[in-house]
Order: structure tokens, then C-alpha cells, then sequence
């Protein structure tokens, strides 16, 4: 009897790993959507007359390209810079523009392609590691000859455009077999989201 019981449960905790990150995905974009139309939807529904599902997101969509369109001229960044000054001189609503405006920004930060390859360094001491991103390389001249140095970016979980910028001999660095993504997943969860094997691939340096 134990057996049959043992696999039963075995299976029903197969079926919840499936199936809960599915359902969680399906309520997030639902809310997601509800939230997003209900912007501009009970507007849209008194100038039309009814009420349109989606119309409400479309128009939030519009919206944001246009804003976009005007953050690349010269114009619109002096409106934007405007507006930006008044949310950040009230005290409640900055902390609540700035928060959200880390989070947008650590969400694209990866797709910068100024994040290149993923290291741990020994920082900030010896013998203690941290998760890092090697921005760009330099030599440094020493009376020894010179000697390739990393330019290391050390985010702050867990907002990761956050952090310290340190330069540390390239050979001195353990290069993780990770993807940029993935450690920004990692420090985004504080550590939890951590692959269970740690691999060292080959050193991109540059000659």
C-alpha cells in the first residue's frame, strides 16, 4: 500500500510543478490586462458609447510609443525631465517613482549590451566571492609591463543597476558558465534562483 501511495504523491507533486507556474502565468497576464485596460477603457467606453475589452490597453500601448517617440527628440526629454523634477520633489511619490523606475530599468539592463561576460571576484575581500559582470578591458602599465585588467560591475541585489564598479586583474577572475540573464535572475532573487553547479568556461579576453 505504501508503494502505490508513494507514487501517487510523486505524481501529484509533478503535476503541481507543472501546472502552478502555468496557472501563476495565466493570473499574472490576466490581472496584467484588466489592470493595463482599466486605464484609459471606462473613457474610451463614455466617447464610444460602450465598453470595448482590450481598446483600454491599446490606447495604453499608443501612449507609451508616443512618450517614447518623444523622449528621443530634444522637446519632449525637456518635458520629460520636467515632469520627472515634479514626481521626484514629492516625498511619498518619489519613492515610489524611483522603485519603479529601477525596476524597469534592472528588467532591461541586460539587453544594454553593456553587460558582457559573468565572473565572481574575490571582493570584498579575500577569500569572500561576488557575482559580477565584466563591462569592458584595459591595460594598466606597471613597472612589471602591463597587465590586462577587467573593468567588473558588482551589482546590489536586488535592484542590480545598483553596485560598485571595480577593476581587477582579468586572470583573477573565475568566468561563470552563465548567461547575463540568468545571473541578473540570480541576483534579482536575492540568491535563490542559484544553478545547483557552478562551471567555469574559457576567458573571452580580448588580446
Amino acid at each position: 500500500m505504501k508503494p502505490v501511495v508513494a507514487k501517487l504523491r510523486a505524481k501529484f507533486v509533478t503535476g503541481v510543478v507543472v501546472t502552478v507556474p502555468v496557472i501563476a502565468t495565466v493570473l499574472a497576464l490576466r490581472f496584467l490586462f484588466r489592470q493595463l485596460d482599466s486605464l484609459l477603457g471606462p473613457w474610451i467606453a463614455a466617447l464610444v458609447g460602450r465598453e470595448v475589452p482590450g481598446l483600454g490597453l491599446l490606447a495604453t500601448i499608443l501612449i507609451v510609443f508616443v512618450v517614447g517617440v518623444m523622449a528621443t527628440n530634444f522637446v519632449g526629454r525637456r518635458l520629460i525631465s520636467g515632469a520627472e523634477r515634479v514626481f521626484t520633489e514629492v516625498p511619498l511619490v518619489r519613492r515610489i517613482y524611483n522603485a519603479s523606475k529601477d525596476i524597469v530599468q534592472s528588467a532591461s539592463f541586460a539587453r544594454r549590451h553593456v553587460l558582457r561576460e559573468v565572473v565572481m571576484a574575490e571582493y570584498p575581500r579575500r577569500g569572500v566571492h561576488s557575482y559580477g559582470f565584466v563591462t569592458s578591458y584595459a591595460v594598466r602599465q606597471t613597472s612589471d609591463g602591463p597587465k590586462r585588467i577587467a573593468n567588473v560591475f558588482i551589482p546590489g541585489p536586488p535592484i542590480p543597476t545598483t553596485g560598485v564598479l571595480v577593476a581587477i586583474p582579468a586572470d583573477e577572475l573565475f568566468y561563470v558558465d552563465m548567461s547575463v540573464e540568468q545571473a541578473l535572475k540570480l541576483v534579482l532573487s536575492m540568491g535563490i534562483a542559484t544553478p545547483p553547479e557552478l562551471r567555469e568556461r574559457p576567458k573571452a579576453i580580448p588580446s
